[in-house]
């Protein structure tokens, strides 16, 4: 009889996969202008829809995946999704999802957005991970927005793209750590700037979609700047740590003489901002020390969380922008995971765990990723310390 060998299992390592993943106009336009004169919007989806598709291309360290994969399903929302799905977009007499070749999935828009009043079009795709047999899942969005048009000979134009992504990776803070932005508007008539004693802006904020508003107190004592007075200045600054979804909204005026207290919203022009960290991150975990631990489980190992972005590492600099928590495990059933530690290194003893030594034991990182700095309140009341506003850092 033969003798047979105990099974070993075969280890196989399958290296993580980059990625661009975003959503493409295939025809149409996804900004329009309202002609206030004729009362037609210009384009008229109605007549020339927008028709959209989500892609993702890929490079494979293994040259199994590279190139533009085929999308196995796509979900569209109008607006970010909501818990209860009352916002998927499905087939009516605003919106079409191609159910064939042209390409399958694709989202043709036949809807008129208000003017100034942008709209969000939010997409979850997936693909298959051929390599592990997987499906990956990706969300990204766009804005559809429609500029005012008046017969009348002025403009209002700004120095920032009309949808604007701030990665916290690639952020750099000021020397009070402030994560600094501006946005300036600037009223012509025809190709020449309107003076500034002529021109009268006024600011607006909608965050998170919540409606156009006037920026609060807190706000301006904050994280918003520009306004002297009564009034504001041309250009807005702002603190991008506090907002994840913020629109801005200028309005302008000419005038001879006194300054008009209003706006009639005539002229106005909007910035879309979203503060978002890469879809791309990955982390990885390598040990330092201790690869051969003795029977008594007394050896001191010590672990690394590595954080990536497109294969590229993110410094220790960075930190801030992720909560790395340790966790062991227990092959026990019944035995809950036990939270060790913290930051990108842990090391310890594994026999302090308490575990049983009769069941295997492994150790996980769980990094949460930045997603907001916000006022800490108590109740309705923003706690102070030495005169200033106590803010925290929000991860998700």
């Amino acid at each position: 009889m033969a003798i047979v060998t105990r099974q070993q299992d075969i280890s196989v390592h399958v290296d993580p996969i980059s990625f661009t993943a975003d959503i493409e106009v295939l025809s149409g336009n996804l900004a329009q202008t309202y002609n206030n004169d004729t009362k037609e919007y210009e384009p008229d989806r109605g007549a020339v829809p927008c028709l959209i598709m989500p892609y993702v291309v890929v490079s494979d360290p293994e040259g199994n995946m590279n190139g533009k994969q085929a999308l196995t399903g796509v979900e569209w929302y109008e607006g970010a999704p909501k818990q209860d799905g009352s916002n998927r977009i499905s087939n009516n007499s605003d919106y079409v999802i191609s159910d064939s070749s042209t390409p399958k999935y694709s989202l043709k828009i036949k809807k008129n957005v208000e003017p100034n009043t942008p709209m969000q079009i939010f997409a979850v795709f997936t693909i298959e991970d051929t390599r592990k047999n997987t499906e990956v899942k990706f969300e990204r969005s766009v804005n559809l927005y429609t500029a005012l048009y008046d017969i009348k000979n002025y403009a209002l134009r700004v120095n920032q793209p009309k949808s604007w992504t701030i990665d916290p990776i690639r952020v750099k803070p000021n020397s009070t750590g402030k994560w600094y932005f501006s946005i300036t508007s600037r009223l012509y008539s025809g190709m020449t700037p309107v003076p500034d004693e002529n021109a009268a802006y006024w600011w607006q904020i909608n965050v998170d979609q919540t409606g156009w508003r006037e920026p609060n107190s807190d706000e301006l004592a904050l994280c918003i700047f520009g306004k002297k007075g009564a009034n504001w200045d041309k250009t807005i600054s702002f603190d991008a740590r506090f907002f994840r979804n913020i629109s801005f909204r200028c309005l302008a005026k000419y005038y001879v003489g006194q300054r008009p207290s209003t706006s009639d919203s005539s002229l106005s022009v909007v910035v879309n901002v979203s503060v978002q960290m890469p879809k791309s991150l990955n982390v990885v975990m390598r040990q330092l020390s201790g690869s051969k631990i003795s029977s008594d489980m007394t050896t001191p190992v010590s672990f690394e969380c590595v954080i990536l972005d497109n294969r590229q590492v993110i410094p220790s600099e960075k930190d801030n922008l992720f909560q790395i928590t340790w966790k062991a495990h227990s092959a026990k059933p019944g035995v809950q995971d036990k939270e060790i530690g913290g930051g990108r290194t842990i090391s310890f003893i594994p026999s302090t765990l308490g575990f049983d030594k009769k069941y295997a034991m492994s150790i996980y990182a769980e990094v949460k990723l930045y997603a907001v700095t916000a006022l800490v309140t108590q109740g309705k009341k923003v706690l102070m310390s030495n005169k200033k506003a106590v803010i925290a850092t929000k991860y998700e």
